[in-house]
């Protein structure tokens, strides 16, 4: 039978491997262009501003060629910001709380939100083409 210090040690390990798991390298997108061509910066920011609200982030500013946005999901935020022109954008990290954020290392929901919300960028650029 085990002991109870035992058992509490095992536990606390296989939390600990469970907690290291879920913590892949921060996902930035740098200088991505559009599968359909832009006319515009405005065209980018429009498609930009859709998606980030389509996907519940917040913009925090939306100034001429950089927005800064935040999502937050129960205790976890992250902040990002998007340089843009008429011909790419970018996605960088910006800071987080509760993402575990160490050594260009963050929760794995945050990657996913980071390629979500690229993946929205483009279907509004494409819309936008016609």
């Amino acid at each position: 039978m085990m002991s109870r210090f035992t058992r509490f040690a095992l536990i606390a390990a296989l939390l600990l491997g469970v907690a290291a798991c879920t913590s892949k390298p921060v996902m930035n997108i740098e200088n991505r262009t559009p599968t359909s061509a832009v006319k515009s910066e405005d065209d980018m920011r429009r498609a930009i501003l859709a998606a980030l609200q389509s996907r519940q982030w917040t913009v925090e500013r939306a100034d001429r060629g950089n927005i800064m946005a935040l999502i937050q999901r129960r205790s976890h935020q992250a902040e990002i910001t998007i340089p843009y022109s008429a011909s790419s954008y970018s996605i960088r990290y910006r800071d987080s709380q509760n993402l575990g954020y160490k050594n260009g290392k963050i929760h794995r929901n945050y990657n996913k939100w980071i390629h979500n919300l690229d993946r929205s960028i483009q279907q509004e650029l494409n819309r936008a083409a016609f």
